[in-house]
């Protein structure tokens, strides 16, 4: 049996827990109503269509990159632990950044958006070459969903977030109850985006992990570039840094201080029974 490593990541309180228990069709993975009791910890379920089983991995809820960065750094310490994880276990084939429909995109104020920073973060700096889908949640109506792609298609492209392909699902039954037939058909949009976008995929190591092998003298000279001051914890914390201040939105001493915590983390203790 082939198996791909699907990759769920978003905003906290976007629906990741629910598209996983939409393309399931189980309840697998906890649900909150109150988005402070969101997902915390990399969870990973199982679904199986065919001869392909999909690791689903649902990773904690990322917050806005302009919040404290004590609220920041778990779930984004989490996705480095997972990258770690995946990196022994053939890679990731296709990464699903989930968004809540019930609003549409903004060109924000002050860049990058969320939107943008988490899709950096994942796609540019961890899960570099790894293909990536959107899925849009909150959306309790066929007609609905179809609209909201059309009015927000465009956005997407100012923002300079690219997408292999999108699915706009019914995934939240407490925003409305939607019958059956919505849920199905939400829930086959989803697990076809998954069967079309990861079966010719495979995993290339991201450019920031080809760069480690600059030497100290070399990552040290680039340091005067991005950086007043050489800080960072190692060569490779150097990088890594220089990347999220680049794609992320942090501070200087924010980016430095978090790639210090990502370096020093260990590959993710998946909680018993996550790998149903």
């Amino acid at each position: 049996m082939t198996t791909y490593n699907i990759v769920i990541f978003g905003e906290t309180g976007a629906g990741k827990s629910s598209l996983v228990n939409l393309i399931t069709g189980q309840s697998v993975a906890k649900v909150s109503p109150d988005v402070t009791e969101c997902t915390t910890d990399i969870d990973n379920h199982t679904y199986t269509r065919g001869s392909v089983e999909y690791d689903l991995w649902d990773t904690p809820g990322l917050k806005e990159p302009r919040s404290k960065l004590d609220d920041q750094a778990p779930a984004m310490t989490e996705a480095y632990r997972l990258m770690r994880l995946l990196r022994d276990r053939g890679g990731a084939n296709l990464l699903v950044h989930c968004i809540s429909g019930v609003k549409d995109i903004q060109a924000p104020s002050v860049p990058p958006s969320a939107l943008q920073s988490h899709y950096r973060l994942f796609h540019d700096i961890l899960f570099a070459n790894v293909p990536i889908v959107i899925v849009i949640t909150h959306l309790d109506s066929r007609q609905r969903r179809e609209e909201w792609w059309e009015r927000n298609e465009e956005m997407l492209r100012r923002l300079e977030v690219s997408f292999a392909d999108h699915a706009c699902v019914t995934a939240l039954p407490r925003i409305s109850t939607p019958n059956a037939t919505e849920l199905e058909e939400s829930a086959e949009d989803a697990r076809a985006l998954l069967a079309h976008c990861s079966q010719n995929s495979h995993w290339k190591l991201s450019a920031v992990w080809k760069q480690l092998g600059l030497s100290k003298e070399v990552a040290r000279s680039m340091a005067s570039v991005a950086f007043s001051k050489w800080n960072a914890p190692s060569v490779s914390g150097y990088i890594m840094a220089s990347k999220l201040v680049a794609c992320c939105g942090l501070e200087e001493d924010e980016a430095l201080d978090l790639a210090g915590r990502m370096k020093a983390a260990r590959q993710p203790q998946l909680r018993p029974g996550n790998d149903s």
